[in-house]
């Protein structure tokens, strides 16, 4: 079984039709059918839950995190998309971890898949902006934890295309940065490389060692700055440690 997982020509052909314009065209209508989304989201969680109960994890600076958790305030986690598979298994703290995730159809296999492991993704709705700040606004209050990615949901890779600025002043939120790799992993011809764990791999959780807070900065585009070198530090960082 484990040099069925390590045989990429599988996924070279998955990778192969969704790329491909002719089936590419076919799987964004049968995306449509909730009855298929919801058996392809099976697939993924059945694949996801293989790779969490086969791999080894291990996770880095959490005492970070623990300590900044017990002043009882929610804080932002952000990692760039293209680690988002396998990324929410790093959460063992007790708040809840809230995803936010888009309601356009590339992001409803990624709330199923999400609800499936237990969590309670936030909605983001292009046609309903409030939707979110209002979800986003009663999780803070309940002390819910938020993930974001922020160059989500269509790019440009590694750039912050999310307000979190405004995000974490309005509601008083720092932000944790996370950098998640595994040593076996496929990736897709995709707008972000997105990497796709493997079974029977390593996997390192790496946690920012500096907890940012946004009330430092004199406007959003010293923060974002900020938020782009430390998310690349850390995720140069992480080849280190796998």
């Amino acid at each position: 079984m484990r040099s069925f997982f390590q045989d990429l020509s599988i996924f070279k052909k998955i990778n192969f039709i969704f790329n491909k314009n002719k089936y590419g065209k076919i799987l964004k209508k049968l995306s449509k059918d909730r009855f298929f989304l919801n058996f392809f989201a099976n697939l993924v969680f059945l694949s996801l839950w293989i790779v969490k109960n086969t791999s080894k994890w291990r996770g880095i600076n959490e005492e970070v995190v623990e300590q900044e958790l017990k002043n009882k305030k929610s804080v932002l986690v952000l990692i760039w998309h293209n680690q988002l598979m396998g990324s929410t298994f790093s959460w063992k703290f007790k708040p809840k971890l809230r995803p936010v995730a888009t309601s356009h159809r590339d992001g409803q296999l990624s709330i199923l898949v999400q609800k499936k492991f237990g969590l309670e993704p936030l909605l983001r709705d292009k046609d309903k902006p409030s939707s979110l700040i209002k979800n986003i606004s009663q999780a803070s209050k309940n002390g819910d934890c938020i993930y974001i990615t922020p160059d989500a949901p269509h790019g440009p890779r590694y750039e912050i295309n999310t307000n979190i600025y405004k995000l974490a002043l309005k509601y008083n939120m720092k932000i944790v940065i996370l950098s998640f790799k595994t040593n076996k992993f496929f990736k897709l011809n995709n707008w972000d490389k997105l990497k796709i764990p493997l079974p029977f791999s390593k996997g390192i959780y790496l946690w920012g060692k500096e907890i940012i807070d946004p009330n430092k900065f004199s406007d959003e585009e010293k923060f974002n700055s900020k938020l782009i070198f430390e998310l690349n530090a850390n995720k140069k960082m992480i080849n280190e440690y796998i």
